[in-house]
């Protein structure tokens, strides 16, 4: 396929807490292999030509030996520790596709292994037209603002509402500077003041490109609770294990 180099990086490096197992969510079993091995053949499937994971602590050279040598993902180049919030393993893997040429960057959850190439194609599309791009649902329930006293202050409209998903896909050299300007705020400022808990919300605060919302999937939930891979184990059964 024609078009722009395009990368991705793949976070496992969580715990997984509320979980509720002493196995990290990325490395539980669907379907006889881990989370991790169905988020890799999803983006192995697709137009995207390389791929760096992003691996808990003291496990990168392991992983990265497991899932390109014995599992066959060759897309996948380099494997790199992440950092104590998320945003640090991200920029983490945007540094290890440093002099490799890339021009489009899908930033993707291993939590969300049942991604669809249709969905791959469209954030394909959307990244290459408008620089910065993202996954979303429009939110069905109607959502309170509270306070810090635990009372409602407000109720924003519904229509304008959209949960986020990933991938979400940027310029490689747009979402690298929103994540250095980012960086300076975080040293200069209360880092939890600005903890961002999304990519795009790094590309909204201190970017250069306005966030596509593009149609997300039902399917692309984040696995985060037993019960979210209760209905994972349900959703193979029904569309069949890869």
């Amino acid at each position: 396929m024609t078009g722009k180099k395009t990368a991705a990086v793949l976070l496992a490096g969580g715990h997984g807490a509320r979980m509720q197992s002493k196995i990290p969510k990325q490395f539980l079993l669907l379907a006889g292999h881990t989370v991790l091995w169905h988020a890799l053949q999803a983006l192995s499937e697709s137009s995207i030509d390389e791929i760096v994971l992003v691996t808990p602590q003291g496990e990168a050279e392991a992983l990265y030996r497991t899932y390109r040598e014995e599992y066959g993902f060759r897309k996948l180049v380099a494997a790199v520790e992440g950092g104590a919030e998320r945003c640090d393993s991200v920029v983490a893997g945007l540094r290890a596709l440093l002099g490799r040429g890339t021009e489009l960057v899908f930033i993707h959850d291993a939590a969300r292994p049942f991604v669809s190439q249709e969905l791959l194609k469209r954030m394909r599309d959307a990244g290459e037209r408008y620089g910065a791009a993202i996954p979303a649902l429009p939110v069905k329930d109607t959502i309170k603002l509270g306070n810090a006293e635990g009372f409602v202050q407000d109720t924003p409209p519904r229509a304008l509402l959209f949960a986020a998903q990933t991938p979400q896909v940027f310029s490689y050299t747009a979402i690298c500077a929103a994540y250095e300007a980012y960086d300076r705020a975080r040293k200069a400022e209360d880092a939890r003041a600005l903890l961002a808990t999304d990519d795009a919300q790094v590309m909204e605060r201190f970017g250069a490109c306005p966030v596509k919302l593009v149609e997300g999937e039902e399917q692309n939930q984040k696995l985060t609770t037993p019960e979210d891979m209760a209905r994972a184990e349900l959703w193979l059964r029904e569309h069949g294990a890869k």
